[in-house]
């Protein structure tokens, strides 16, 4: 289990939970990051939001959001 943060661009997996203040929750869920959702992590540099490919959308995530996304990123990646 690891931060989205952390996650290199390239890899993909699996969100687990989504921590923090309530109403980043429901705004972050609203997009689609829910706990079970698949995601690909498209670029992760860091000076820049994380860009994920999550149920067929793009998204840019800031980089303080995803500290508060737990993932576990697939075996292969």
């Amino acid at each position: 289990m690891q931060k989205l943060s952390d996650v290199k661009s390239g890899s993909s997996g699996q969100v687990l939970s989504v921590n923090g203040r309530t109403d980043f929750q429901r705004r972050i869920t609203a997009v689609g990051i829910t706990p079970g959702c698949r995601f690909q992590v498209v670029q992760n540099e860091k000076k820049y939001p994380v860009l994920l490919n999550v149920r067929s959308t793009l998204l840019a995530v800031d980089r303080g959001d995803c500290e508060e996304i737990m993932v576990e990123v697939a075996e292969n990646d």
